[in-house]
């Protein structure tokens, strides 16, 4: 439904997604989500999800979906997350 949303420029939908898509969030799925978020440009989304992935880091990195993650992103990610502290000695 996000997909159709952005696709139509639905914003009050994608919206209401996003909302839906924020409360379901888990270690297991949350990169699968902020994957999700940074194909839809759905920025409160992803910030959300980048949030939660920092926040629960260690068991988040011990997921398949992380193990799976696109090389890209998961450059940008560990960039982001290192700007945001998550990785203090």
């Amino acid at each position: 439904l996000l997909d159709l949303a952005t696709f139509y420029r639905e914003l009050r939908l994608k919206r209401l997604c996003q909302e839906t898509i924020k409360r379901g969030i888990s270690e297991e799925n949350a990169i699968t989500l902020l994957s999700a978020a940074v194909k839809y440009e759905a920025r409160d989304l992803e910030e959300f999800c980048f949030k939660f992935c920092v926040n629960h880091l260690t068991a988040v990195t011990q997921t398949q979906a992380f193990a799976d993650m696109d090389h890209d992103l998961l450059k940008n990610f560990i960039s982001k997350a290192s700007r945001y502290g998550a990785f203090k000695n």
